[in-house]
């Protein structure tokens, strides 16, 4: 799971990496260092970062305290098994007890504390999501030991219930609106609409041509090709697949199989429609095809938007 920084955050590893070039002999402008931090975060710039990134969490947010007292487990659980990353991390003297905050991918804020003060182990807390089967799916596919978390149905809504290594129980809940069935095993898909100033013919051609793409899996030099039905990413170093056509209609429609960043073994699908519009073409594109075997990896897609963009632009 791919854990974009809030702007500040950002820009305070901005500032630490300008430090410790400086202390190298290296200068670095600060907007220079902005836009290495972007690309560490594998996004194309600092204007594509600070617009993608989770918005920091509102003044007068809760935040739970959960008492700890096995530390390098308890990193093992939130860090690695989670997916949690570090916003702070205090110890005023090398054996005092440690203090820990934690987000979230879904922005959610804990602190985990060694003080004895600061509650008792085995608190629960509740924490709400869209989309618990998604992150069911994710969760197994990392198996990690002894957390091997359910999915389980109540009057509440779907939940997935897990304990840390030190007895807290940590529920995620996807609230059921009035009349809502249970969450299907097939998510919906990922969708965009996009215009563009050419035929639907034009606007096809233009597509399938996968001229617009850029970075995302294409190296300097690097170019996407279709070579027996299958649609390859040829770079200096080497060339792999991304998906299979499935469905290939001139200026109507175009679908393939898409396994970039995914298992090939259960992949998703593009369908791409194309719609007359006056003088132009509106172009329906649609990311699908999730189900149990792979929706962990929906949530790595966020960034179509900053793709497809590639695609207008060239029109």
């Amino acid at each position: 799971m791919i854990i974009l920084p809030t702007p500040p955050e950002a820009k305070a590893q901005a500032k630490r990496l300008r430090r410790a070039l400086a202390a190298q002999g290296v200068e670095l402008s600060h907007a220079r260092a902005l836009e290495l931090i972007a690309a560490t975060h594998g996004v194309r710039d600092w204007n594509t970062l600070s617009g993608l990134a989770p918005a920091e969490a509102p003044a007068g947010a809760v935040v739970p305290i959960l008492r700890i007292f096995d530390w390098d487990a308890t990193q093992a659980f939130y860090r690695e098994f989670l997916g949690w990353t570090v916003i702070s991390h205090q110890q005023f003297e090398g054996h005092a007890p440690r203090y820990l905050r934690l987000r979230g991918p879904d922005g959610v804020r804990i602190d985990l504390s060694e003080h004895p003060g600061d509650g008792t182990p085995g608190t629960a807390i509740l924490i709400e999501i869209s989309e618990v089967a998604a992150l069911h799916a994710e969760l197994l596919g990392r198996n990690f030991g002894y957390a091997q978390p359910t999915l389980e149905d109540s009057e509440h809504g779907r939940t997935v219930t897990l304990h840390d290594p030190c007895g807290n129980r940590i529920t995620y809940l996807e609230v059921r609106t009035a009349g809502a069935d249970r969450v299907p095993d097939e998510l919906s898909p990922i969708v965009h609409e996009l215009r563009v100033d050419l035929d639907p013919g034009a606007a096809f051609d233009r597509f399938t041509s996968f001229s617009w793409w850029r970075n995302y899996g294409i190296k300097e030099g690097g170019r996407v090709v279709i070579e027996n039905g299958e649609v390859i990413f040829k770079n200096p170093d080497g060339a792999f697949s991304i998906g299979t056509i499935t469905d290939w209609q001139p200026g109507r429609r175009y679908a393939q199989t898409f396994t970039l960043a995914q298992d090939p073994d259960f992949p998703s699908s593009l369908t791409v429609t194309f719609t007359a519009d006056g003088d132009g073409t509106l172009v329906r594109f649609e990311h699908g095809g999730w189900n149990a075997t792979n929706a962990g990896r929906r949530g790595h897609f966020a960034e179509w938007p900053v793709i497809l963009a590639g695609y207008t632009d060239l029109t």
